[in-house]
């Protein structure tokens, strides 16, 4: 991937993001608040399936959406476009996709191979697991374009969002250490600035106006696009043993998703003390109505949601590892109160009950929490990722 001069003085740094949206989801806002805080020091060109991102320093290239399903053909499709795309003329493809070209691979989420191979408890399960794997396409081919991505040498940077990532790589692929970087997620520094933050009374008063919230409730909240995996069902269970002045904001998802929960919770006898709020382009007012995130997550790496919330000085109730991989550092900075099992209902209640009626321990959490976000704003967080560039075109200019 030689580096051609176009006329600028900034390197070309190609960015592969099949949903290159703020609002898609963890993985995809990363994406998109990543290539804007470096747009200043390179050309940026991103490569999607579809966006909706306007940004002076970025040029957005769109497949267009061929298929939904099956989404391993769709994946296939968008990494052969890309490639063909991005096969010149790029000094860095940097991809956030399971592609088997880009020099920088950042990875989301875990391995498919070792969450398909790992814990298998005999001989038998795992003869089992081998014949399934062997006759499903789907898996197949999800599995070769994961060995392909994580091949090669120490020119394609492995970048991971939270430490234990790495160790996954090297247990499932062998990725050697001196190949991986870490580059966390970030928050924009106006998330804390005056006049952002959640519990001036004004503020939350207008926004629970907006939602139909009761102003005198207790205010839990619940941000996220799959519901399910974002621990709401064991939420709505705890929320049936808690006094009926604590109430519930449900931020995101599409709307399907949202009548089929709304049905839920008229089964269960909620529908009076939970708002569902769908998709928004702006979470800021729904902190600024909560007194308390709650994230019983099952499956999570480092939740933009939760940081946004420190910031917002809202505290926040936590799933720990396995769950949430970026517990640990959470946990040492004290900067959440921790859930063991986030399917149990009791552990929600509880929490919530330390942070409702222990006022020192809730203001001393906060405290802890703003100065653990203030640790991770994007412009920081870009620092790190433009020191892996750099890295990469230092070693390019030294083997031309």
């Amino acid at each position: 991937m030689a580096l051609q001069d176009l006329g600028t003085s900034k390197p070309r740094i190609a960015v592969l993001s099949r949903n290159f949206s703020k609002s898609a989801g963890g993985a995809e806002n990363y994406a998109v608040k990543l290539a804007e805080q470096v747009a200043d020091t390179f050309e940026v060109h991103v490569f999607c399936e579809r966006s909706d991102v306007s940004y002076s320093g970025i040029t957005v290239h769109a497949m267009g959406r061929t298929l939904a399903r099956p989404r391993w053909v769709a994946l296939w499709l968008f990494a052969w476009w890309s490639w063909w795309q991005t096969r010149s003329g790029f000094a860095i493809v940097h991809s956030h996709e399971n592609t088997w070209h880009g020099n920088v691979q950042t990875v989301h989420v875990r391995p498919m191979r070792l969450s398909l191979f790992s814990n298998i408890p005999s001989f038998q399960a795992r003869l089992l697991r081998y014949l399934k794997v062997g006759s499903s396409p789907r898996l197949l081919a999800h599995l070769l374009l994961e060995w392909l991505r994580y091949r090669g040498g120490v020119e394609k940077r492995i970048v991971v969002v939270v430490p234990p990532l790495a160790d996954m790589l090297q247990a499932s692929y062998l990725v050697r250490p001196d190949r991986l970087d870490l580059v966390p997620p970030g928050i924009a520094p106006s998330w804390s600035e005056p006049g952002q933050v959640a519990n001036q009374s004004a503020a939350k008063a207008a926004a629970r106006q907006s939602f139909g919230l009761a102003q005198e409730d207790w205010v839990l909240l619940l941000v996220g696009h799959n519901f399910e995996k974002k621990g709401l069902r064991a939420v709505l269970r705890s929320l049936l043993l808690m006094p009926a002045d604590i109430s519930l904001l449900v931020v995101g998802g599409n709307s399907p998703q949202v009548e089929s929960w709304r049905a839920e919770c008229v089964r269960l006898g909620l529908v009076n003390r939970v708002q569902f709020t769908g998709a928004v382009s702006n979470s800021r007012p729904a902190f600024a109505a909560a007194d308390c995130l709650v994230h019983a997550t099952l499956d999570d790496m480092f939740p933009l949601v939760v940081l946004e919330s420190m910031a917002a000085q809202v505290p926040v109730v936590l799933s720990e590892t396995p769950y949430c991989l970026a517990s640990e550092w959470v946990k040492n900075a004290g900067a959440a109160l921790m859930l063991e099992n986030p399917h149990s209902e009791q552990q929600i209640v509880s929490a919530v009950e330390v942070l409702r009626h222990d006022v020192v321990r809730r203001e001393a959490q906060i405290s802890r929490a703003q100065k653990f976000a203030a640790q991770h704003t994007w412009p920081e967080i870009a620092k790190q990722q433009k020191a892996i560039y750099q890295k990469l075109l230092v070693a390019q200019t030294i083997a031309n």
